[in-house]
């Protein structure tokens, strides 16, 4: 009997050391994995709205929940250049998570961004993989195309903050020249696909056809989640923005 209760104190003590461990990991990282969540939608936004100028602006309605948050993104003319919201969907081994862009007129995709994905590793992976120009020259030398990286979290640059998903208060991007080039990096061949289509065109197929979204080979699952992910997205603009349903021109 004595046995079993020193054994059942030392499993206690152990569950307890390792639940600290487990919280003091989390809170020490916590912020950290928030800034490089915050960097990769802010990067996403410039990417699904190309040629915005500054910062975008949120235009969510009231009580709209954090992943439901509507950006409108405005060209240095001050015109509109579209719309953006987040999406997901299950998709073959994880939720896939994406940014979309639709244009001002509510007919067709400006771009998408994949923000999240955990599918299987050479198959569903593929959808954020980008064909790499580097030289063994580049690489050897390190020349290879400079990677992009917002600065949202300085705040001596003097500029209104704006929010983001899941965050309350977000500055807004010190060096909009890093923003425009985050738009102009090669952009995997699976998101390029989705530029200027429109809602009646996000439809899988296996064989190339420049209406439809050719599938990712061994990964049909995880293509058909993407298609849903932009859909997820795009039903919260319209729903919120243009009642009517969009239809293909």
């Amino acid at each position: 009997m004595q046995k079993k209760v020193q054994y059942t104190i030392t499993l206690t003590i152990v569950s307890l050391l390792a639940s600290l461990g487990v919280s003091s990991t989390f809170l020490l990282t916590k912020n950290t994995i928030k800034k490089k969540e915050l960097a990769a939608r802010t990067e996403a936004l410039y990417r699904v709205l190309p040629g915005l100028e500054g910062a975008p602006v949120e235009i969510t309605p009231p009580n709209v929940s954090d992943q439901d948050r509507i950006y409108k993104g405005l060209d240095k003319s001050g015109h509109i250049i579209g719309y953006a919201a987040c999406g997901e969907a299950q998709g073959y081994s994880s939720k896939i998570k994406v940014m979309v862009g639709i244009d001002s007129h509510f007919e067709k995709v400006i771009g998408i961004s994949v923000l999240a994905q955990n599918e299987t590793p050479g198959l569903g992976t593929k959808m954020t993989e980008v064909e790499s120009n580097a030289t063994w020259w580049s690489v050897i030398f390190g020349r290879e195309a400079e990677s992009f990286n917002v600065k949202a979290f300085d705040d001596d640059s003097g500029f209104e903050a704006w929010k983001l998903p899941v965050y309350e208060q977000v500055q807004r991007a010190k060096n909009v020249k890093q923003a425009t080039k985050a738009a102009d990096k090669p952009q995997p061949w699976f998101q390029e696909q989705f530029k200027h289509k429109t809602h009646n065109q996000l439809i899988v197929t296996k064989v190339p056809d420049p209406e439809k979204i050719l599938a990712i080979t061994g990964a049909t699952i995880s293509t058909k989640a993407v298609i849903n992910a932009v859909q997820n997205a795009l039903d919260k603009v319209t729903r919120i923005l243009q009642p009517t349903k969009w239809e293909i021109k």
